[in-house]
């Protein structure tokens, strides 16, 4: 698989003839001839639109419910990584090593070692640092009694799942892909094989906080997953979710090589505006867009292997990125719309 002789099979295609997003008819062609070029398993070749109406991106014609599983044969939520944010290599990085794991003691209530307590105040003023510590745990408050439930849907490897554990929320999840689902019950975490669709058989107000980590762009219907989650939580409770931007300086930078096109696993992408109107219109409220800072160093080293022809995984960039990088990291920190991911906290209003 993979091979350009080798293509999707015809019978597990589907076409999309109004966005994803919004629903217009409109659109433009942005790429054409689109392969895997980030795991290389899936064959085919792919065409991504651009809606005219929300500015959403999306594939058209695209594999169905019942073959997507293809794109996954070797995807990264088949191995468990706990690694730190930053590991305890050399004197400088160990500092910061220590000084995370005293911030997320003191926010979150973790009981991590090595940890330096100064990290409690002096992370909140080294904002990238603290930035990536709150996408770890997702910016979970603390429970507020034992019986708060946390749901995390597609789930992965479960890493969140036992982090959120680990602090005292009720914790349980799901995820389409059967190997992802084992490794989770491997490491007793409670969670249940189903797609968007499963989430239809759970009862509703169930939840008090609901996340997606890069979940959104795969599903086939996005706004029924927001409705879904809507349903789910509890009047008051927070959605969290991570999802790549279409508009952000690595794509505007590297264009069809840019890493997280990820055809033909992500259908749809989206910009900032679209989903915000996404979640309105889903019923959500109270919609903030958070900090998911140091992205721009893998993405870019991996989207110019891409482009190289190179192997995504093996990319990076060091201990050393270049000053375009550094300065790109800024300029995304600075403006929200630019920034490589779209990391978005809402409220299910309550009464």
């Amino acid at each position: 698989m993979g091979d350009n002789d080798v293509q999707w099979p015809a019978d597990g295609l589907e076409t999309v003839d109004f966005c994803p997003v919004c629903a217009s008819p409109s659109r433009t062609l942005l790429y054409d001839g689109m392969r895997d070029v980030v795991f290389r398993t899936a064959p085919g070749e792919w065409k991504l639109y651009r809606c005219q109406g929300c500015q959403s991106c999306f594939l058209d014609p695209r594999p169905n419910v019942a073959t997507i599983g293809l794109a996954y044969a070797t995807y990264y939520t088949h191995a468990v990584n706990d690694q730190p944010i930053v590991r305890r290599i050399g004197a400088f990085r160990t500092v910061l090593h220590d000084l995370i794991n005293g911030y997320l003691n003191h926010r979150y209530g973790t009981e991590r070692v090595p940890a330096n307590r100064a990290g409690r105040w002096l992370l909140p003023f080294l904002l990238p640092l603290r930035a990536v510590a709150d996408v770890e745990f997702r910016h979970l408050p603390k429970p507020a009694s034992p019986a708060h439930r946390v749901f995390d849907i597609g789930c992965g490897d479960g890493g969140f799942l036992a982090r959120a554990t680990g602090i005292g929320w009720v914790a349980s999840g799901i995820d389409p892909d059967p190997k992802a689902v084992a490794n989770c019950k491997s490491r007793g975490i409670d969670v249940a094989l189903g797609g968007v669709d499963s989430l239809s058989s759970i009862e509703g107000s169930s939840y008090d906080y609901i996340t997606a980590s890069h979940v959104l762009e795969h599903v086939h219907d996005p706004g029924k997953m927001l409705n879904e989650a809507f349903r789910l939580l509890r009047p008051g409770g927070i959605l969290w979710l991570d999802t790549p931007n279409i508009q952000s300086l690595g794509h505007k930078r590297y264009r069809r090589f840019w890493r997280d096109l990820d055809a033909p696993r992500h259908l749809v992408l989206f910009n900032r505006t679209s989903l915000l109107q996404l979640l309105r219109r889903s019923g959500f409220t109270c919609i903030r867009q958070r900090n998911h800072s140091l992205r721009t160093f893998p993405i870019f080293a991996a989207s110019e292997a891409i482009m190289q022809g190179k192997d995504a995984f093996s990319a990076t960039r060091g201990g050393k990125p270049p000053l375009t990088d550094i300065l790109a990291e800024l300029y995304e920190m600075l403006w929200p719309r630019r920034r490589e991911f779209l990391t978005m906290t809402a409220i299910k209003p309550e009464g």
